[in-house]
C-alpha cells in the first residue's frame, strides 16, 4: 500500500487494510506537501498514515493535521469549551499543542477568536514571548 509521492497528481487510495507502509517517496515529502493532500484521504488511510508518521518522522504539523481530520480533540473536553476555555488551555501550551489546536479548530468550528489566540501564542507581539 502507498499514500502518495511527489510524482502523484493525487493521493492513492489504500489497496487493502494491511499494515501501514508508505511508499519510499512519502518520507521525502515536506510537511506542507503532505498537508496539501490530507483532505483527499479516507479515514482508514489517514489513520494508517498517522501511525506511519508517528513511527518515523513524527512531524507535529502533519500529526496535528491528521488528528484534526479524524476528529481527535486536542485535549479531553475541548469540544465543550467556549473561546475563554480554549484560551485558558493555551496559556501553558507548547508548540505541538498550539499546532494541534490550530489544525483542529480550522477543520471543525473555525472560531476566529480561537484561531487568533492560537496564532498570538505562536507569534508574540512586540515585547512578548513566544511559546513556539
Amino acid at each position: 500500500m502507498r499514500f502518495f509521492t511527489r510524482s502523484d497528481p493525487a493521493p492513492a487510495a489504500p489497496a487493502a487494510p494491511a499494515a501501514p507502509a508508505a511508499s519510499a517517496g512519502y518520507d521525502a515529502l515536506g510537511a506542507d506537501e503532505v498537508l496539501a493532500h490530507l483532505r483527499d484521504l479516507k479515514p482508514v488511510a489517514l489513520a494508517k498514515l498517522a501511525d506511519h508518521e508517528r513511527a518515523h518522522q513524527n512531524r507535529a504539523a502533519v500529526v496535528a493535521g491528521i488528528d484534526a481530520l479524524l476528529g481527535n480533540e486536542p485535549w479531553a473536553g475541548y469540544d465543550a469549551l467556549d473561546v475563554t476555555g480554549v484560551r485558558a488551555g493555551l496559556e501553558a501550551a507548547g508548540p505541538d499543542r498550539l499546532l494541534t489546536v490550530l489544525a483542529y479548530e480550522r477543520a471543525h468550528r473555525n472560531r476566529p477568536e480561537v484561531v487568533l489566540a492560537t496564532q498570538q501564542h505562536s507569534h508574540p507581539g512586540p515585547g512578548g514571548d513566544a511559546h513556539a
